[in-house]
């Protein structure tokens, strides 16, 4: 997490390509570990942290430099998101071989990432400096009011999700006490793993755009 925090904190001092930049460190961080509510609120707070250090050297800009870095912050959780539905739209293929509650805590923690977001915003604001605490109170009480872009991906979601995994659940999730290994671990990595190969994507496009940019050679 230190490697991620003054990454983000870079790439916000760069001031070049910041919500681009976020959204790609977000989006390595979380498929590096198993994408639960933990691993979110962690992610999220480190990267908010790195942001807020990295905009002090913006001065008269240094809000605009934290709004772009929480676009990008967003940005990947939405793509953690899209990689949550994923994970639970292959379980509902394979109903009999996941049990009804690891199914239901990773929709649960689908649902909530919104709040879980807005809420770890809201913690880390209380602890950072005087003007990063003032902006992000402010954009902390602009997310309650009009929503986020997690909030728009996920109200998406909703709309054909619940019935999936509903059908799913007629055909008969795997019966039985869940074991130790079992809470939902299995959904985590299967989810990890989609959010991976969404990591490996936007790296791919990321040197595209870097190699685009450079000079060409006589």
């Amino acid at each position: 997490m230190e490697d991620l925090q003054s990454s983000v904190q870079e790439a916000v001092e760069s001031e070049a390509s910041i919500r681009e930049k976020v959204r790609r460190l977000t989006v390595e961080a979380l498929a590096e570990g198993k994408l639960d509510g933990g691993q979110v609120k962690t992610v999220v707070e480190t990267v908010v942290k790195g942001a807020s250090e990295g905009m002090e050297t913006h001065g008269g800009r240094a809000r605009q430099s934290l709004e772009e870095a929480l676009k990008g912050l967003e940005d990947g959780l939405v793509k953690a998101a899209e990689a949550s539905k994923l994970s639970l739209e292959e379980a509902a293929s394979r109903a009999d071989e996941f049990t009804e509650r690891e199914v239901k805590q990773a929709f649960d923690q689908l649902v909530e990432l919104e709040k879980l977001y807005i809420d770890t915003l809201a913690d880390v604001a209380k602890r950072g400096g005087e003007q990063s605490r003032e902006i992000l109170t402010d954009l902390v009480r602009h997310a309650r009011h009009s929503g986020t872009s997690v909030g728009g991906y996920l109200t998406q979601v909703m709309e054909t999700l619940p019935r999936k995994l509903q059908e799913a659940g007629q055909w008969g999730f795997k019966a039985g006490v869940e074991t130790a290994r079992s809470t939902g671990a299995q959904l985590a990595a299967i989810a990890s793993g989609f959010l991976a190969g969404i990591a490996d994507t936007l790296d791919r496009q990321s040197q595209k755009k870097q190699q685009a940019k450079k000079p060409k050679q006589d």
